[in-house]
């Protein structure tokens, strides 16, 4: 089974940072998109891969927008 991962993306860093996500499926990851947002104060954006496939690129009005639609 291949990990799911971000990129973090912020404007000070010439590259991003690099965290394993505990994720087995792609609805359980985006709560720790969420969690990893809210430890991040100055994220430009966040990119969602598992495995070697990109499967979204979230700024945080995204993240924040999924958020309250699912609390809704």
């Amino acid at each position: 089974m291949d990990p799911f991962y971000c990129l973090i993306h912020t404007p000070e860093a010439i590259t991003p940072e690099l965290c394993l996500l505990a994720a087995r499926t792609e609805t359980a990851a985006l709560p720790e998109l969420r969690r990893i947002a809210q430890e991040w104060p100055r994220l430009e954006r966040l990119e969602l891969y598992r495995g070697d496939a990109r499967l979204g690129t979230f700024t945080l009005a995204d993240i924040i927008a999924t958020a309250w639609m699912q609390a809704a």
